[in-house]
């Protein structure tokens, strides 16, 4: 080794010899810190302060989200009743009126959590009137388990695609 080279450690482990570098800060890093991106490798702090860029959401925005959400996938529920085959294009426009309605109250602030409370909120919500409904009936007699399961079977096939079409949309 000549006297101009020296050897390059990460700035995040010392004890590691690297020659990779951060494309923004220019910290030297291994390959255990680096995250790859288009442009190059990054180091986590850049990551991070990156990431904190994108997250622009209040504390209440998931809240207000998942009541609108709740709201939009109850009522969509009732409208899905009877409807048979009919509930998937009622599910899915449920979706997408609460993505849009969610958006709009919380002026399209983003929040990696906002897909979690709203899938959430749709899927128990279209629940919501089954076990008003159908539970007394079955607890008191009257229908039987198969009948109460087609019924609710309906109810949970509706709540799972509109919560499963907000997840996709929301996803990025």
């Amino acid at each position: 080794m000549s006297e101009t080279e020296y050897t390059l450690t990460c700035a995040f482990h010392p004890n590691r010899e690297t020659q990779l570098r951060c494309n923004r800060c220019n910290k030297p890093i291994c390959i255990k810190c680096a995250t790859h991106t288009p442009t190059g490798y990054r180091c986590p702090e850049c990551i991070r302060s990156q990431q904190k860029i994108f997250v622009t959401a209040k504390w209440f925005d998931p809240i207000i989200a998942g009541l609108i959400t709740g709201l939009i996938s109850f009522i969509g529920s009732l409208f899905s009743r009877s409807l048979g085959f009919y509930m998937i294009l009622i599910a899915l426009a449920a979706g997408y009126l609460a993505i849009l309605a969610s958006k709009k109250a919380i002026s399209n602030r983003r929040s990696p959590l906002l897909k979690y409370v709203m899938s959430a909120c749709a899927l128990l919500a279209a629940l919501i009137p089954a076990a008003i409904n159908y539970y007394p009936v079955f607890l008191y007699g009257g229908m039987g388990i198969s009948s109460v399961l087609y019924l609710v079977g309906w109810r949970l096939a509706y709540g799972i695609i509109t919560a499963a079409y907000i997840f996709y949309q929301l996803r990025s």
